[in-house]
């Protein structure tokens, strides 16, 4: 059952770089492709995001804060955490020798690979080719075509249009980038029972305010409410699609953050840490 419902799913991908340029590069085409992925500042909340979810894709730029070595020692204490051994890892190298890399990569476990980054790589170039090949050789989509994103915590996120006189506004449930569920109180629902379409609907996300012409899928009881669910019609703009996948994705790293609000970070000095490559046993180096 566990493995059904991961090649449904899919997996979580984490980017673990403070690369701000590979960023904006890769970002907005990767949430185009519709993988679930989240850029990690701060490498002392990977183990607690990996603790919530030990079967995702983890890649790494290993740059600032720590050493080279705090780096290797990292790494090696993902791969042999047994709590991590779902986790498929993976380097994002920049300005490495063939040498340098045998040397850094040397007793690692990386099943997801180590890709070179030139400065002159986009969200076309060589660099973002071998990641989707990566992601999709580990099924990082599962079966999922869309992601989606519970938007109950966020009472902004709403859709509103003019019928006649009466303005209506409904709060978003969730949403992905081909559409969305509305909470509809029953009191309402006489109202809208045969609703079609809202061709004049505006959405308010990210504290931006859109158009986005809704076709109604279905409305369902949902305990003593109802759930309006609705298409994005066809020809929708594009750039609200982006800001969409984007809510989305910032919606996603929010939940994430959520669950491990209150795990201590990691306090561990990588840079001093002395690993085995052939057993967990590790000291500090005195």
């Amino acid at each position: 059952m566990e493995t059904e419902k991961k090649s449904i799913y899919g997996k979580k991908v984490f980017f673990v770089t403070q690369n701000k340029k590979f960023q904006s590069a890769v970002r907005k085409r990767l949430l185009t492709m519709e993988y679930e992925v989240y850029f990690i500042d701060d490498y002392r909340v990977v183990k607690n995001l990996l603790a919530e979810s030990p079967d995702s894709i983890l890649f790494i730029s290993p740059e600032r804060p720590l050493k080279q070595v705090g780096w290797r020692n990292f790494i090696k204490t993902v791969n042999q955490d047994v709590y991590f051994g779902e986790t498929a890892v993976g380097l994002l190298l920049k300005g490495y020798t063939e040498n340098m890399i045998i040397e850094f990569t040397s007793g690692m476990k990386l099943e997801a690979g180590i890709i070179q980054i030139k400065d002159d790589d986009d969200e076309s170039g060589a660099a973002f080719q071998s990641i989707v090949k990566v992601l999709d050789k580990l099924n990082a989509k599962g079966m999922r075509q869309y992601v989606r994103a519970n938007c109950i915590g966020d009472p902004k996120s709403q859709v509103y249009w003019l019928e006649g006189s009466i303005m209506h506004k409904l709060n978003i449930m969730d949403i992905s980038s081909v559409g969305l569920a509305l909470l509809l109180p029953a009191k309402n629902y006489a109202k809208m029972a045969n609703l079609k379409s809202i061709p004049d609907a505006k959405m308010s996300i990210k504290d931006k305010q859109v158009s986005i012409p809704l076709d109604v899928y279905t409305i369902k009881q949902a305990g003593q409410n109802y759930v309006i669910v609705a298409m994005f019609q066809m020809g929708t703009n594009k750039e609200v699609l982006a800001l969409i996948r984007d809510y989305v994705s910032d919606q996603l790293l929010a939940d994430q953050y959520r669950k491990i609000l209150n795990r201590p970070i990691d306090k561990v000095d990588y840079d001093a840490l002395i690993v085995s490559n052939d057993n967990d046993e590790f000291e500090f180096d005195s």
